[in-house]
């Protein structure tokens, strides 16, 4: 999605210089590193059986981004993880706020250049987590705002293959209704705004290629098929990559049965394993993929686990490839192994259920090669709407949301060519 709504914009920006641009100069990876600052603000806790006001404090939350630019530097797709909390002062209130794994987009008016400075602006989904440190014993519910869409803007100054990020993130969500006991919820806002600051280290691994292939990549049409040139029927392929899952719905049975936890639920980050066959000149693939998530809510002498092993068929069909960008879409059928583990004070029980999930399946792989190319990037988002079980009767919806961003995929029949 982030993929297609940058693509609308910026190919009407850069067609006109498609003459000029390289087609190896299309994609260009990244890895980052900085923190970005939370203000204090005004929370609420039980203290004694009284709802009081209590101040945190200010903090920096470190993180480390993967990402690359594309569209000849007009774009920048990304996936950012946090890497935990510092809080400035040491003698506030103790609390967890923090923007965990977020997937995003940013849009450059004006092209990344070496020794400019370029502002941008960008969006990003993910997750915002709040979890208050009690002074009970009682352990407090860690609080998700799950698949939220985000903005900022700021600016990038390139040096060599430096590159330095200021920038301002904008969280319009910032409301929550937040439980402080297994009865009782309170409101209270989060601050809207953080500032954040960034170290950039960027790299083509394409310039390593033969110059032969340099030549011959560079001189494919700017539009085209993915299957152009193709000199094989196909091949054989392997990837895995770095995934999260998002519930897109409430559960009937815990809005019911455990309205104290999280209602909708996030995965932690896990991998998405691949293996398939790519049919170079038909434009599809077909792929076995292999995941197995976990998600985790608890608070209040309450813990629930809900561990996911599944393997989706899936056949996929590439609609066109942009300079190397190129979308696809398809179906995918997974089988389902749920294991649901529940323990509420000193009991617990587990369950286990198995099903068979019909299933959405939407990406697309960055190829400076095409199907020549033996290494390539690809992002895949599925989606199960129609995923559930039911617990003492209730029903538990698992419509599940799963985005795996920047798949290394690698072909070794490729190798030789």
């Amino acid at each position: 999605m982030l993929a297609i709504c940058c693509f609308c914009f910026i190919r009407s920006t850069a067609q006109d210089n498609t003459t000029q641009n390289q087609r190896l100069d299309f994609a260009q990876m990244y890895l980052e590193t900085g923190g970005c600052f939370f203000p204090g603000f005004t929370g609420k806790q039980l203290i004694h059986n009284q709802i009081t006001p209590i101040d945190y404090t200010a903090t920096l939350n470190p993180y480390i981004t993967w990402g690359g630019f594309h569209f000849w530097g007009h774009s920048e797709f990304y996936v950012s993880f946090p890497l935990g909390q510092i809080n400035l002062d040491g003698n506030a209130a103790e609390h967890k706020l923090q923007n965990s794994v977020a997937t995003g987009a940013r849009i450059y008016p004006w092209a990344i250049k070496k020794g400019k400075l370029r502002p941008y602006i960008g969006f990003n989904w993910g997750t915002l987590t709040f979890q208050q440190i009690s002074q009970n014993t009682e352990k407090s519910t860690e609080i998700s705002k799950d698949f939220m869409l985000n903005f900022d803007t700021g600016i990038m100054y390139s040096f060599k293959s430096l590159a330095f990020r200021l920038a301002v993130n904008y969280f319009p969500n910032n409301e929550w209704q937040y439980p402080i006991s297994k009865t009782e919820t309170t409101q209270f806002t989060t601050p809207p705004n953080t500032i954040q600051l960034g170290l950039l280290y960027s790299f083509d691994l394409t310039k390593n290629n033969t110059q032969a292939n340099i030549d011959k990549w560079n001189d494919y049409p700017s539009l085209s098929k993915l299957s152009y040139d193709s000199e094989t029927f196909g091949d054989f392929f392997i990837g895995a990559g770095p995934s999260q899952s998002f519930s897109l719905n409430n559960s009937e049975y815990n809005t019911e049965k455990l309205p104290y936890l999280q209602q909708r639920l996030s995965s932690s980050t896990y991998f998405d394993l691949a293996l398939g066959y790519h049919f170079n000149r038909a434009n599809l693939f077909l792929a076995l993929a292999f995941r197995n998530p976990t998600y985790i809510t608890e608070g209040f002498d309450t813990k629930q686990t809900i561990n996911k092993t599944s393997l989706a068929f899936e056949v996929n069909k590439f609609l066109t490839d942009y300079s190397g960008f190129a979308p696809y879409i398809g179906l995918n059928i997974a089988y389902d192994v749920i294991e649901y583990h529940e323990e509420v004070a000193l009991s617990n029980r587990k369950i286990n259920f198995s099903s068979i999930e019909p299933g959405l399946t939407f990406g697309w792989d960055i190829v400076p090669g095409k199907t020549n190319e033996a290494l390539i990037l690809r992002t895949n988002l599925r989606w199960y709407p129609c995923s559930s079980f039911t617990i003492d009767g209730l029903s538990f919806n698992f419509n599940q949301l799963e985005y795996n961003l920047i798949q290394l995929v690698f072909y070794p029949q490729r190798l030789h060519e």
